[in-house]
């Protein structure tokens, strides 16, 4: 089942499941937008953060330094980062500084102007960011340096553009994660299902592990969904 085919199980929008659904992407904040209810633990563990996070931002602006990626997700990284580590970041942000802090070497792509200025100044003058502005579509993929990758993270436009160069640029060993691998196709962010398809595929001629995150993320209240190819920690 597709996201579009949940969301036309679901039926109209009424005022009521906009409170607990959040949009009419998914059945409830507790679901992703494929219908996978978040595992227990994760909303023990992980809602209390999320929600502490999303008023921060909301009443005070304050944006906290991390991947706004699955929680769980985010401490299986931290986990297999090192020193050495190359990270290649499609689309970019608090999760910027974090990944300077993790990693040897970071690559980042943002083709938002505005954003990219604002994260600009966050970074200051990190010695081991290399950080890009995509003017267009060709740019964004086109930009990222012709070498290979411990991580890949994809989780801004494009994301079946990236998802191509991550398979031809993953180091042995390395990890691509592709961020809400449970929306559809969207003008901005791409083709989501072809991404995802592209990588099971991948990760079944390679013999990957795969793991699936549907779980809480900074800032936001209500679960999403993140695909993980590669080394586990």
């Amino acid at each position: 089942m597709t996201s579009s085919d949940v969301r036309a199980s679901l039926g109209p929008m009424t005022p009521l499941r906009k409170i607990f659904a959040g949009s009419d992407t998914r059945k409830t904040r507790l679901h992703d937008e494929l219908g996978t209810l978040v595992p227990l633990g994760r909303l023990l563990r992980n809602a209390p953060r999320a929600i502490v996070t999303g008023a921060a931002r909301v009443l005070f602006g304050w944006r906290q330094e991390l991947p706004w990626i699955s929680y769980d997700a985010r401490k299986d990284l931290a986990r297999v980062l090192t020193p050495r580590s190359k990270v290649l970041e499609f689309g970019s942000g608090m999760s910027t500084m974090w990944y300077s802090r993790h990693a040897g070497s970071v690559v980042s792509i943002e083709d938002y102007r505005p954003w990219f200025d604002l994260v600009s100044a966050r970074i200051g003058k990190l010695g081991n960011v290399d950080y890009r502005f995509a003017a267009d579509r060709a740019a964004y993929v086109a930009l990222a340096p012709d070498q290979r990758y411990d991580l890949i993270m994809i989780d801004g436009s494009h994301r079946d553009d990236c998802v191509r160069f991550a398979l031809d640029h993953l180091a042995p060993g390395g990890i691509i994660y592709l961020d809400n691998s449970d929306k559809g196709l969207d003008e901005t962010t791409g083709n989501i299902p072809e991404a995802q398809r592209l990588l099971l595929a991948f990760a079944e001629r390679e013999g990957l592990p795969v793991a699936e995150f549907t779980d809480f993320a900074p800032t936001q209240l209500h679960v999403q969904r993140g695909l993980w190819i590669g080394r586990r920690p």
